[in-house]
């Protein structure tokens, strides 16, 4: 039992000298912030603009954008006109793209890249303009605005700077938006066919393949008109079914002429000889 006593008392021993350390850094650091902040503000309010624009720096360098922001912001009306402008509203548009806030950051970029086209680093500017609009730009199955406007931003860096060390990263980008695009057109034609509209369906498939004919979904479009046609057809009115079915053959034949083993021939072949068979029971009825 003694012994046991020992050991509690080491630990809370301890952990007090623990509590107390932690306590004691803790309070350094609240004391450290308070002083931090009193000399900010003391800046921003006292400062003269030379010294706002070295602390601005200052905070550039050290990763600390918020403070720096705030800095710029003023150094940017106080230094119009002068030299010193062009690397403040640069660092300026680059604190918003480290804050994440890349709807300003892309503003501000443009904008430099825009005012201040001769210098060396509108070249940089101009391409971190569209690299914001390409982090804005959506999931492939939400509303694809800002994709759009992002392959927009980065084809006129493209076009500006064709000689750009940046230009196989862009087109890489442009490539990658694009994709988003090909496959929420797709999804869509998809979800037709999945909610019953298969008419509509058909038309989005078919101008999906018109609109993008290298599109990575061709194959997989093609072979869903083979089956919408199918479906629609079992669906229909008597009277109609020869018509669709023989739809849905014709389908069969222009898939089969382009992909004769790929990924979904098994099952588009199962559904033309299914179609051929309702056509000649449909005759049989008929005769």
């Amino acid at each position: 039992m003694a012994n046991k006593n020992i050991m509690d008392i080491k630990q809370l021993i301890t952990f007090a000298a623990m509590f107390k350390k932690s306590a004691y850094i803790l309070v350094l650091a609240l004391i450290l912030s308070v002083t931090s902040c009193s000399h900010f503000n003391k800046l921003v309010k006292s400062g003269t603009p030379e010294e706002k624009y070295e602390a601005a720096q200052k905070y550039y360098t050290k990763a600390d954008y918020y403070h720096a922001l705030q800095l710029y912001e003023e150094l940017i009306v106080l230094y119009r006109g002068n030299d010193k402008i062009k690397d403040i509203y640069y660092n300026y548009a680059y604190s918003h793209y480290y804050e994440k806030d890349y709807i300003l950051a892309s503003y501000h970029f443009k904008y430099f890249a825009k005012t201040f086209s001769r210098d060396e680093k509108a070249e940089d500017a101009l391409y971190m303009s569209a690299f914001c609009k390409y982090l804005l730009s959506a999931s492939y199955n939400l509303d694809q605005e800002s994709t759009i406007a992002a392959i927009e931003e980065m084809q006129i860096f493209i076009n500006q700077y064709p000689e750009s060390k940046k230009i196989e990263k862009a087109n890489l980008i442009i490539d990658e938006l694009r994709s988003k695009i090909l496959k929420k057109d797709f999804e869509i034609a998809k979800l037709y066919y999945q909610t019953d509209y298969y008419l509509a369906a058909i038309s989005a498939l078919n101008q999906h393949i018109k609109d993008y004919p290298s599109s990575p979904y061709k194959e997989e479009c093609m072979y869903l008109i083979i089956k919408v046609n199918y479906d629609y057809a079992t669906k229909s009115v008597i009277t109609k079914q020869k018509e669709r079915f023989t739809n849905a053959i014709s389908a069969y034949n222009d898939y089969a002429a382009k992909y004769s083993t790929a990924q979904h021939s098994k099952e588009a072949m199962k559904i033309f000889r299914s179609a051929q068979i309702q056509v000649k029971r449909i005759d049989n009825k008929l005769i």
